[in-house]
């Protein structure tokens, strides 16, 4: 069968779990092919690739999305007279099954699809309903049948011929991502992955599981062989390492001497010992993204239940200096419980950290996390709150007033400068915050941060020829810049709390 896989967005970092069901769909046989809704009409797609089978994957954010390609589905099977089968998986079903009935799919994938995908595709030419498929939903009325997949090693590599196919462009970026381990046994208020861990416990099911160390190499190495253009891995789990155990140990030699490629991942500052330090340097890490969220204590122990004091984050910035190790941080203003004066606060204290290159952000509030409850709790977000109308570069607080808002998206925008500006520069930040200039900030913003990320985080992940490297970079400034502005005139929920946050995660 032919399955058109579905993603609302493509930037630089390739859509993992989407290239690993296609890996699985070509193990049995199926042809597959990618629509990205923001680049490619739907209908399009449909016309040009006849697919049975359509393959959603979303985040909650971008829901509208997907409703408004869904349509065109719909109407071209009235068009055509064929029937489309329509499954739809990924954080959002995940979270809020009822799209099931919201969209009238045939089916949502909850969790895990890796077994899923290639059951379903067999009811489908069986002419089966798909009762009895392990996370795999086809009524709100079901009981579902929980299932993870614990051994990593016997998953297919990612068919990466699915998103160059769709942007042959993306080639001649040398940065690759892979996964080295699934789940996550933080419990940050504003994630998702507390919730995933109370929903799929139980049973004796391993939540938190890694690759050998052959299998990820053997991968990278098949990558390098197609793709020559190799030339810088990102690593995407949510945290890469946690401490410096043997499988880090075992990685950190044999990556360096059959690799040797630079890489980035993602980390806690309480992880980042000088142990494990010390490894990713011998390994042959280049850069760390380690997020603050905020520089103010009580929050950040306590409404985010990051239980690092600030001298655990300022050792761990120390720890990547003393190893030559770049670091990207993340930190979110406005979020609830705090003020415009603790948004400051934060910036102080992200300056104080020192990382490589720094991105804020404004607090989004998503559905059935903690952190949306609490705010909740202390009466900055109503109830019946839109979650499908926010733009999320500013503030949906009810306890920010509108020139409050402004100045919080202005820092957004020149809070990385003002961290690498000196001592007297830096009462300047608040009057030049005030002023109503956001698009010009925006632009200078984008710059900045695309050098950083491009020639530190990302150093050497650019292309090789000029012309290449002049459309790669102009993508990312049109990314960071354009993007929101967009997203802003759609009135739609935006993708990503700032565009230098979504290439660095």
């Amino acid at each position: 069968m032919k399955i058109l896989f579905v993603t609302s967005h493509l930037f630089y970092s390739e859509p993992l779990g989407v290239m690993l069901l296609s890996a699985i769909a070509k193990r049995k046989g199926h042809q597959t092919r990618l629509c990205v809704l923001t680049r490619q009409p739907m209908e399009e797609a449909l016309r040009e690739f006849e697919p049975d089978v359509i393959g959603y994957s979303t985040i909650t954010a971008n829901e509208q999305f997907f409703i408004d390609g869904d349509n065109e589905v719909k109407d071209y099977m009235r068009q055509t007279g064929r029937k489309v089968w329509r499954v739809m998986g990924g954080p959002h079903p995940t979270y809020f099954p009822e799209v099931l009935d919201k969209m009238g799919l045939d089916a949502i994938v909850v969790g895990h699809g890796d077994n899923a995908l290639p059951a379903i595709l067999d009811r489908i030419e069986a002419g089966q309903d798909f009762s009895g498929i392990p996370n795999v939903l086809q009524s709100s009325t079901d009981t579902l049948i929980k299932e993870v997949i614990e051994d990593l090693d016997s998953l297919p590599f990612l068919d990466r011929s699915l998103i160059y196919d769709f942007d042959p462009n993306l080639q001649r970026v040398g940065i690759r991502s892979f996964q080295t381990q699934r789940g996550c046994p933080y419990k940050c208020t504003y994630c998702f992955n507390h919730a995933f861990n109370r929903m799929f416990k139980g049973d004796g099911r391993k939540l938190f599981v890694r690759r050998s160390v052959d299998h990820l190499l053997a991968e990278i190495k098949h990558v390098r062989e197609t793709y020559p253009e190799l030339r810088f891995i990102r690593f995407s789990d949510d945290v890469f390492a946690i401490r410096a155990d043997a499988w880090l140990e075992e990685f950190a030699e044999r990556y360096s001497a059959e690799i040797g490629l630079p890489f980035y991942c993602l980390i806690r500052a309480d992880g980042l010992t000088d142990d494990v330090g010390r490894l990713l340097k011998k390994a042959g890490c280049c850069s760390v993204s380690m997020s603050i969220e905020t520089g103010v204590l009580e929050a950040r122990m306590t409404v985010l239940k990051r239980n690092m004091p600030d001298k655990v984050m300022l050792d761990a910035y120390e720890v990547s200096r003393k190893y030559g190790i770049y670091t990207h941080s993340n930190t979110m203003l406005g979020l609830p419980g705090t003020t415009l004066e603790d948004d400051f606060t934060s910036i102080s204290f992200a300056r104080k950290a020192a990382p490589t290159a720094t991105t804020f952000s404004v607090f989004c509030p998503f559905p059935k996390t903690e952190l949306t409850e609490y705010a909740k709790l202390k009466n900055v977000l109503p109830d019946d709150f839109d979650y499908n109308n926010t733009y999320r570069n500013e503030s949906v607080l009810t306890n920010y007033t509108p020139i409050e808002r402004r100045i919080q998206v202005n820092l957004v925008y020149l809070g990385p400068i003002f961290c690498n500006l000196p001592d007297f520069m830096q009462p300047l930040l608040k009057p030049l915050a005030s002023l109503p200039i956001t698009s010009v900030y925006n632009f200078i913003g984008s710059i900045f941060n695309t050098y950083l990320l491009s020639f530190r985080i990302f150093r050497g992940a650019q292309p090789s020829d000029p012309v290449s490297w002049i459309k790669a970079a102009w993508r990312a400034v049109y990314y960071y810049f354009f993007s929101g502005q967009k997203q802003k005139r759609r009135n739609k929920t935006a993708s990503v709390a700032t565009a230098a946050t979504d290439a660095a995660s």
